[in-house]
C-alpha cells in the first residue's frame, strides 16, 4: 500500500528497496539524487520545507547534514528560507545504538539544525525524547501515527472471509517467523481448519514446514491486496535482536486498513499507540505460548474489523509541517 506524491512534493531518493513499488519510482517528480537536482531543487522560489532522513538513521543522516548546510548557504541567494523537517520511526534505543557519550552529544547538536519533527509512533517519541530531549525543545514536534482507515486501493468486497493467518515478509528470527510456526503448532491452526500463507518477497525453502503452511514467492503489490482482502489475520510477532527493533511495521498497518485482526508483539513502535484497538492481539515477543493465544483470539474474532478513521497520511504529515514551520517564523 502505497500513497501518492502529495502535491507539490518532490522525491530525491539516494536508494531504493528491492521491494519498493514501481508506480512511486516511476511518479513525477521521483528521481535519483544528484547534486545538480539538489541544487536546482533549493533555488526554486516556492521550496518550503527540506525533508531529509531521520538522525538515528545514522547512514543517511551523514548525508542529511551536507545536505542541510547547503540549504542553509543559500539562504543569502533566496527570498525566503527553507525549513528543515524529519519523520522519524527509530524504535531501537538510541543509547543502544549510539553507545559512546561523545557521539550522543555529537547527535544532539546536529538535532538543532532541523526546525521541525513529526514522529510516526508514541515509541519512536520516547526514544529521541530520553536521550535528545534537550535537542528536541528548539524544534516543533509531535506524534502522527500512520493512516489506518480503509485501503484506498481496493475497492469494496462482499466476499467472506478466508481462515487464513497471512505473514507478510521475509520469514526470519527477526520477524519472529520460527516462533510463528511453533505457536501455528501450538494452536493447531491446522487441525482448526485454518492455513498460514507466507507471502515472501524474498523467496522461502519449502521444506520441513508444518501441516497448512504454504509460500507465495514475490508476489506483486495487487497479489497482496487480494491475500489481505481475503484473509482473516495478519502476524507480524517481530522480536528484538542485535542492532535492530521492528520502527512501525507495515503489515500490521497493511491488515489493520484491510479490516483484518491483527496480532503482533509489545516490540513493535506502533505497540503504545494500538494497546485499545479492537483489531489488535498484542502478545509477548519471542514466546510461542503467548503467540498461541493471541492466534487463537484472533481466530476466534469477528469476521472482519471494520477500519476505524485513525491516524494520518503523508499530506498530513507535510501540511503539519507547513503549519509548524509559519509558527515558528
Amino acid at each position: 500500500m502505497v500513497e501518492a506524491m502529495p502535491d507539490g512534493q518532490a522525491l530525491l531518493h539516494t536508494s531504493r528497496r528491492d521491494d519498493a513499488d514501481a508506480a512511486l519510482v516511476a511518479a513525477p517528480g521521483v528521481a535519483p539524487f544528484t547534486w545538480r537536482r539538489l541544487l536546482r531543487a533549493l533555488r526554486h522560489p516556492d521550496l518550503e520545507i527540506l525533508e531529509v532522513a531521520e538522525p538515528l538513521w545514522l547512514g543517511e543522516w551523514r548525508r542529511a547534514l551536507r545536505y542541510i548546510a547547503l540549504a542553509k548557504a543559500m539562504r543569502v541567494v533566496r527570498r525566503r528560507p527553507v525549513a528543515i523537517a524529519t519523520y522519524a520511526i527509530e524504535n531501537l534505543d538510541a543509547g543502544e545504538r549510539l553507545r559512546r557519550r561523545p557521539a550522543r552529544l555529537a547527535l544532539g547538536v546536529s538535532l538543532l539544525s532541523v526546525d521541525t519533527v513529526v514522529f510516526g509512533t508514541t515509541g519512536a517519541y520516547d526514544n529521541y525524547r530520553r536521550t535528545f530531549g534537550w535537542a528536541l525543545r528548539r524544534a516543533r514536534h509531535t506524534v502522527l501515527t500512520p493512516r489506518l482507515d480503509e485501503c484506498t486501493v481496493c475497492a469494496p468486497s462482499g466476499a467472506p472471509r478466508e481462515r487464513t493467518v497471512l505473514f507478510l515478509g521475509t520469514p526470519s528470527e527477526r520477524k519472529g517467523f520460527p516462533v510463528l510456526l511453533e505457536a501455528w503448532e501450538r494452536v493447531g491452526g491446522a487441525e482448526r481448519g485454518w492455513r498460514l500463507v507466507v507471502a515472501d518477497p524474498s523467496g522461502a525453502d519449502e521444506h520441513d514446514l508444518p501441516a497448512g503452511v504454504s509460500v507465495t514467492v514475490d508476489p506483486p503489490r495487487a497479489v497482496v491486496h487480494q491475500l489481505l482482502r481475503a484473509s482473516a489475520v495478519v502476524a507480524m510477532p517481530s522480536v528484538r535482536v542485535p542492532g535492530w527493533r521492528e520502527q512501525i511495521g507495515l503489515p500490521l498497518v497493511e491488515g489493520l486498513t484491510h479490516g483484518c485482526r491483527v496480532v503482533t508483539t509489545t516490540e513493535t513502535g506502533l505497540a503504545d499507540d494500538l494497546r485499545e484497538h479492537p483489531g489488535v492481539e498484542l502478545t509477548t515477543p519471542g514466546d510461542p505460548a503467548s503467540l498461541a493465544e493471541g492466534l487463537s483470539r484472533a481466530m476466534e474474532g469477528p469476521a472482519t474489523v471494520v477500519p476505524g478513521r485513525r491516524g494520518h497520511t503523508k499530506s498530513d504529515v507535510v501540511a503539519w509541517w507547513r503549519a509548524a514551520c509559519t509558527l515558528r517564523r
